[in-house]
C-alpha cells in the first residue's frame, strides 16, 4: 500500500497542506489502524484535502468527519459517502453535539484548527472524552503556541503546549505526594478558557508525546494507566538485598508540601538560577 507521503504527493483534487514530518509520523502511527474500520474525526479541513486523502489511506473507515468554522466549508462536495464536513466552531458545544450526531465516538481525532490555545484546550476538553480508549488524539501546528498572536509564548503557562505538559502531570498523580484532585491541574485552564476536564477524564490518557509541532495523546482504560503492582524477578540478590518481599506491592509516594509542589515552576527555575 501505498505510504501517506506517496498518496499526498499523488493527490489530484480538493487542496491540503501538510508538513512532511506529520505525514512520516502518521504512517507509523496509523499504521496498525490502516485496514480496520475506523472513525476519525478532523478539526479543520480549510480546502477538504485531507480528507480525501484519508478516504484512500483508511479503504475500511467507517466515519470520516470534518469540522471547520469557515461557511465557505458547506460548499464542499466529497464523492465518497464517508465523508462529510461539517461547519461549526469546535470549541463549541453546538460542534460536538453536531459530531456525535454522525458517530458517537472515534479511534483519530487531528485538530488542524485555528491553532489558538484557547481553541485548542477547549476542543480537547470537548472532544476526547468521545476518543475511544485505544483512541489517538492529534493537535497539530503546536509551533503556534510560542507565538503571542496564537495566545501563546515561550513561558506562557496557559498555552497549548503548556496545557498538553501540563497533561504529563496528570498521567503521574499517584506519585505527587499529597492529596489533591488531579483536575486542580488544569485549574489556570479552566480559568482562562472555560474549558474542564474531570479526573475521570484525565484518568483515561495513557500518554502524552511530542515530535515538532506535534502533541500525541493516546487514550487507554484507567487500569492501564497507572503504574500497577511491582514486579520483581529471580531470587539471587549479590548486590541488592530484599527486593523478593516486594513483589506484587504498590507505589508509594513520598509526601510533599503542597505549598512548595503549588509555586510557579518558571519562578522556581528564576530562583534556582539566581542562587548559581
Amino acid at each position: 500500500m501505498d505510504s501517506l507521503l506517496a498518496l499526498y504527493r499523488a493527490h489530484p483534487n480538493y487542496v491540503s497542506d501538510k508538513w512532511e514530518s506529520y505525514l512520516h509520523c502518521y504512517d507509523e502511527l496509523f499504521a496498525p489502524l490502516r485496514e480496520k474500520p475506523v472513525a476519525m474525526l478532523e478539526i479543520g479541513v480549510q480546502n477538504g484535502g485531507s480528507l480525501e486523502v484519508w478516504s484512500r489511506y483508511f479503504p475500511n473507515a467507517t466515519h470520516l468527519i470534518g469540522c471547520d468554522i469557515n461557511s465557505a466549508c458547506a460548499n464542499l462536495r466529497h464523492a465518497d459517502p464517508r465523508v462529510k464536513v461539517l461547519v461549526a466552531d469546535a470549541s463549541r458545544p453546538e460542534a460536538l453535539a453536531a459530531v456525535l450526531m454522525q458517530h458517537t465516538e472515534y479511534d483519530i481525532i487531528i485538530d488542524d484548527g485555528s491553532h489558538r490555545s484557547s481553541d485548542i484546550v477547549r476542543s480537547f476538553a470537548l472532544f476526547f472524552p468521545h476518543l475511544k480508549d485505544g483512541g489517538i488524539y492529534i493537535a497539530e501546528d503546536l509551533h503556534c503556541s510560542y507565538w503571542a498572536q496564537f495566545e501563546g509564548g515561550l513561558f506562557d503557562q496557559t498555552s497549548s503546549v503548556s496545557f498538553f505538559k501540563r497533561l504529563v502531570d496528570a498521567i503521574n498523580f499517584e506519585h505527587w505526594g499529597y492529596a489533591a484532585d488531579p483536575a486542580s491541574i488544569l485549574d489556570e485552564f479552566r480559568g482562562k478558557y472555560g474549558a474542564t476536564i474531570s479526573a475521570e477524564t484525565l484518568s483515561h490518557i495513557h500518554s502524552v508525546a511530542f515530535q515538532n509541532s506535534v502533541c500525541i495523546v493516546r487514550k487507554e482504560k484507567p487500569a492501564r494507566n497507572t503504574l500497577g503492582p511491582r514486579t520483581v524477578a529471580g531470587t539471587v540478590e549479590l548486590v541488592a538485598q530484599g527486593h523478593p518481599p516486594l513483589n506484587g506491592t504498590a507505589a508509594r509516594a513520598i509526601a510533599q508540601d503542597p505549598a512548595r509542589a503549588a509555586k510557579d515552576p518558571i519562578a522556581m527555575l528564576r530562583d534556582l538560577a539566581g542562587r548559581g
